[in-house]
């Protein structure tokens, strides 16, 4: 999909920008070879696991049932996404509105250690320093991920390591007629979000909008130290988990062709298919419907990022415009 120029801009930064194209092509190849790697350390896990257990049990090779892991903990899902918070009025000029509560909450280092082997919360911890740091240095956003050192990371601290989660996330927006609305982003129920994209506007395939599930709404009390920190004060950041769709190239779609804008899920392979989002970028929830006609995708393991109900994602989806 579209959002693969992301990942060339990431191999770009780490090229000494002489003679790039071969060097990201190195660097495409050298992820697409360990990402293969993977697979078959995967397959040979499963494999082995289903010939201890004996006959009878269904082929481990058949990701759809022997290759996915027991269903995750329900207090953890409920932790990550909590239910019967209140949440008081909006102001209509405020942008969101996140709960100041604490009431729910996750270690930033024990929530990874207990979901370790769940391919969304792989980078959990460095992709949310990476994240906040580029935002307490006040660098723009273009859909990148910075590359930042060790060191740099590691200069993002969290008050008692604590990751606070929430319930809803009211956003204000503008309506076509010019009027004044409000959507509710819950990550159980209405979670689908969009927001403008950062591609290069004489890119023939170019799309105004980028579209996200929100997995998990959180704020913590961050503080930035070490040399590079403009402020070793603590302040309340508010970030959302998020998962990426990608745009379907080769679906054509528009007023034009008379059809909706179709998106699939990154291959959770991609180390760009979770990531977080600054809350204040979001424009508003949107509607997407399965497409049915395509079926089912099968090859993300069980994850915390789906819904209790879902047990597989559908391959496609389309933009209710």
């Amino acid at each position: 999909g579209e959002l693969s120029h992301r990942l060339v801009k990431r191999f770009y930064a780490r090229t000494n920008k002489r003679n790039y194209t071969t060097q990201i092509a190195a660097h495409e190849r050298r992820q697409r070879l360990l990402r293969g790697i993977n697979q078959r350390m995967n397959d040979a896990a499963n494999a082995a696991k289903s010939s201890e257990e004996g006959e009878g049990q269904p082929d481990a090779t058949d990701v759809s049932v022997a290759a996915l892991p027991a269903p995750m903990p329900n207090p953890v899902t409920d932790t990550l996404q909590p239910q019967n918070e209140e949440l008081p009025r909006t102001p209509p000029r405020q942008h969101h509105h996140i709960s100041e509560s604490k009431r729910t909450c996750l270690s930033v280092y024990g929530f990874p250690a207990l979901m370790a082997g769940d391919p969304a919360v792989g980078d959990f911890l460095p992709k949310l320093r990476s994240h906040l740091l580029r935002r307490s240095l006040g660098l723009p956003y273009d859909g990148d991920e910075t590359q930042f050192s060790s060191q740099d990371l590691l200069d993002v601290t969290f008050v008692r390591d604590h990751l606070y989660t929430h319930q809803v996330m009211r956003i204000n927006y503008t309506t076509y007629d010019l009027h004044r609305d409000e959507d509710s982003i819950n990550p159980r129920t209405h979670s689908d979000v969009m927001m403008l994209s950062h591609e290069d506007e004489d890119d023939s395939n170019s799309h105004p909008y980028w579209y996200a599930r929100v997995i998990g709404i959180f704020h913590a009390d961050v503080r930035h130290v070490g040399g590079r920190s403009n402020s070793s004060r603590t302040q309340r950041m508010e970030s959302l988990w998020v998962r990426w769709f990608g745009r379907d190239l080769s679906h054509k779609a528009g007023w034009k062709a008379k059809r909706l804008p179709r998106l699939g899920f990154l291959d959770f392979t991609d180390s760009t298919a979770f990531g977080f989002l600054d809350p204040a970028e979001v424009i508003r929830g949107i509607h997407i419907i399965p497409s049915f006609h395509h079926g089912l995708e099968t090859t993300l393991p069980k994850s915390i990022v789906r819904r209790p109900e879902n047990q597989d994602d559908y391959v496609y989806y389309y933009v209710n415009l």
